[in-house]
């Protein structure tokens, strides 16, 4: 039976993953900081390992009985203050993983990366593995330390075969932390919902964790694959939610200059030590038409994509049921 291990199990991706690998017949190692921290359930094929990615000697002993290996883990927070801060588990950490699997010889990896170290594009012409990452991305810290990361990916793609499975903005359930679901949690129960004027590529997770199963079977190493499905505006979005929810909602538009002066504040008290979101980065890229095209997966690893609006209800039903809103 194949052995995969997998790290971040208990994020989004991490869950969704682990679930559909045991129900395809694989034998699951689910990497966790907390143990407390997966989903209550149990499964003869699923060990559940605790520990830190930062530790190299017990990463090296918890992937040896495994042929294959998923490094979902990241720090994806939006208010970190410093590059430095996303550096140590996103891109040190991903080299325990790269070190740890040439010295076990490891069959496969299958590396999670970002579409926004590609450069993104519009309704006409979306975005695609062959772009150059672009503004304000190249000033966001998450995605500039996710690049680094990534080109210790494609350096290491040479003595290990890697894939590396690059996803834009996921949704479904089993969003533990919340991390993207957030997005809908900010809309769910609201009368006036205010939404930025630009918009991003909407991706049901499900997908994304098949295309991670198929990235274990590509024999090719190197290949960098865009997970995407559908391009929208933020307005269009937090309709659709409104709509699945069944609620009366207001949706009105923020002007970006209003952006724009929420992300100087952001810099000011970040200058102060004071942890926001906010940012010149940050703010500027809710302004941006964040779109993606999904070809070269559809093409290469023959996937199908889920209608966003059920990636929504499934987001909706699974808050729901924990009950979060």
């Amino acid at each position: 039976m194949k052995c995969v291990f997998v790290t971040g199990a208990n994020g989004l991706l991490g869950t969704n993953l682990v679930l559909l690998l045991l129900r395809q017949g694989y034998k699951v190692k689910a990497f966790v900081r907390k143990r407390e921290r997966f989903i209550h359930f149990q499964h003869n094929n699923l060990i559940i390992s605790e520990g830190d990615i930062l530790d190299r000697q017990l990463l090296k002993k918890e992937i040896g009985p495994c042929q294959y290996v998923v490094h979902v883990a990241a720090v994806t927070d939006q208010d970190l203050l410093s590059l430095n801060d996303y550096r140590q588990i996103n891109v040190q950490g991903t080299k325990n993983i790269l070190d740890a699997c040439k010295e076990q010889k490891v069959k496969k990896l299958v590396y999670i990366g970002t579409a926004n170290t590609f450069g993104y594009g519009n309704l006409l012409k979306p975005g695609h593995e062959g772009l150059a990452m672009k503004s304000p991305f190249t000033k966001s810290l998450y995605a500039i330390s996710k690049m680094e990361a990534q080109r210790l990916i494609d350096r290491s793609a040479k003595t290990i075969n890697i894939t590396t499975i690059s996803p834009t903005f996921m949704l479904g359930a089993y969003d533990t932390k919340p991390s993207s679901g957030e997005l809908i949690l900010k809309a769910l129960n609201k009368k006036v919902i205010f939404c930025p004027s630009g918009g991003k590529n909407f991706v049901h997770v499900k997908d994304v964790a098949k295309a991670v199963i198929k990235g274990l079977e590509l024999k090719t190493s190197g290949e960098n694959f865009i997970v995407a499905n559908e391009n929208m505006c933020y307005k269009t979005f937090f309709s659709k939610a409104v709509r699945l929810n069944k609620q009366g909602s207001v949706l009105i538009v923020i002007p970006d200059f209003l952006l724009r002066a929420a992300g100087e504040a952001g810099e000011i008290f970040r200058r102060f030590g004071i942890k926001t979101r906010l940012s010149r980065a940050n703010t500027k890229i809710l302004t941006i038409k964040n779109y993606y095209t999904n070809s070269k997966a559809v093409s290469r690893l023959n996937l199908s994509f889920t209608p966003v609006d059920e990636a929504i209800r499934d987001a909706i039903d699974w808050f729901k049921k924990q009950k979060r809103v």
